[in-house]
């Protein structure tokens, strides 16, 4: 008697990229609370049953999500003083753009109040967190030149804290003081430099870079 064939993995992982892009959209429209597996089935155009093939419930589909969501690769990229200025302004500004306080926004509020509950969501949102926070000292540490501050991970701490309080802002709806804040970036940029940052512009689409 032959074996079974096994699953195309290419085809498998095409499949859970597709459940989960519906199931952020589903997330963003209804909220995580109201959304059901059905919803992500209909928005994803499969069955339901071919959902649970891929994911046992909604929550492991909201891991996946909030796993899947961390996006330090930018921060990683940066080589430069120039580069990573750049790259702060560009996610500043995404954040105080008309729109950005969203349904999305509500999600992630959703979330976090999901993560003080729920250690397993909670261990998730902790583990991106560090790998943000990991990518934004990384790139201090690398555009520190012999001339800047000798005190580099206090810089890239405070370069990180101006990133969450421009999320926390946006999320809860409140002016973001992005005019300081970018400031507040190039001083601590021209510090880590030790002379005037020239800004590269970061054009690439970016992800979304908070903890959860």
């Amino acid at each position: 008697m032959s074996a079974m064939p096994k699953r195309d993995e290419r085809h498998m992982a095409s499949m859970r990229k597709q459940i989960l892009t519906a199931a952020q959209i589903v997330f963003e429209k209804k909220g995580v609370h109201a959304a059901t597996m059905s919803d992500v089935s209909t928005q994803a155009g499969l069955s339901v049953g071919s959902l649970y093939v891929h994911f046992r419930s909604k929550e492991e589909v909201l891991l996946q999500l909030i796993d899947s969501g961390v996006n330090g690769e930018p921060f990683d990229a940066c080589a430069t003083a120039g580069e990573l200025l750049g790259l702060i302004e560009a996610i500043l500004q995404a954040l105080e753009a008309p729109g950005s306080a969203s349904q999305a926004a509500c999600t992630a509020l959703e979330v976090a109040a999901i993560a003080r509950r729920n250690a397993e969501v909670q261990a998730v949102v902790v583990r991106n967190f560090t790998r943000l926070r990991d990518a934004v000292l990384g790139a201090a540490a690398r555009v520190a030149s012999d001339g800047g501050t000798q005190d580099v991970q206090a810089i890239g701490e405070a370069l990180m804290s101006l990133l969450l309080s421009a999320q926390a802002q946006m999320l809860i709806g409140v002016p973001s003081c992005n005019d300081a804040k970018l400031k507040a970036a190039r001083m601590l940029i021209t510090q880590l430099h030790g002379a005037p940052v020239r800004v590269k512009r970061y054009t690439a689409p970016l992800r979304p870079t908070g903890s959860d």
